[in-house]
């Protein structure tokens, strides 16, 4: 029975999934809710992994919930069922695109869908951004106290301000080496995961 729920659940995210990526990640949290009590600082753990990882988002989402449920038979009905909508509506597309390019209900259904991708790519940064930002522990206090410095001025800046500070200045960072300077995503990755690394001991 739990393979079924599984298997519908996620066949709901593979077909209702427009934009992929982050603009389903709020759809993928409510999802999982009937089947792990999974807190949002645990979710976004787990979409950063599913983002550094290969594979989309909500496949390798889908895997690791449904493994976590049940099993190794969870993980494939769960994954099964992300990837069936998108083979049946690719396949039926191939046929028929031809025929639709230039239907204006088509392209109106499209450009609805656009800026409803946008709310919902808004609504994941709403889910992500308190536990990415905000969750337990704070970046640079343990690295403090192992250099004799846990009773210091910044350790108590660090420790007590109601956001991770260090956390902010990565985000900051990112967008900027991004956006501004051109840098490559997989190398920021790689960076700010190695400076979380040596800030989180």
């Amino acid at each position: 029975m739990i393979f079924w729920q599984l298997f519908i659940s996620f066949f709901k995210v593979g077909l209702l999934g427009f934009g992929g990526g982050l603009a389903i990640v709020r759809l993928i949290y409510d999802s999982i809710q009937p089947f792990l009590d999974m807190s949002q600082e645990t979710f976004a753990n787990i979409v950063a992994i599913s983002q550094i990882t290969p594979g989309p988002l909500a496949v390798n989402t889908a895997t690791y919930v449904g493994y976590e449920a049940a099993g190794i038979g969870g993980s494939a009905a769960a994954t099964f069922g992300v990837i069936l909508p998108a083979f049946i509506i690719v396949s039926l597309v191939c046929r028929t695109i031809q025929k639709f390019r230039d239907s204006k209900i088509v392209n109106g259904a499209l450009s609805g869908i656009r800026p409803a991708t946008m709310g919902l790519i808004a609504a994941a940064a709403a889910t992500l951004v308190k536990p990415s930002l905000a969750g337990e522990g704070r970046l640079g206090c343990g690295l403090l106290e192992r250099l004799g410095a846990g009773s210091g001025e910044l350790f108590t800046m660090i420790s007590g301000s109601p956001v991770d500070i260090i956390s902010v200045i990565i985000l900051v960072a990112t967008v900027i080496m991004i956006s501004k300077y051109k840098k490559s995503p997989f190398l920021v990755l790689i960076i700010m995961g190695c400076l979380g690394a040596v800030l989180g001991v």
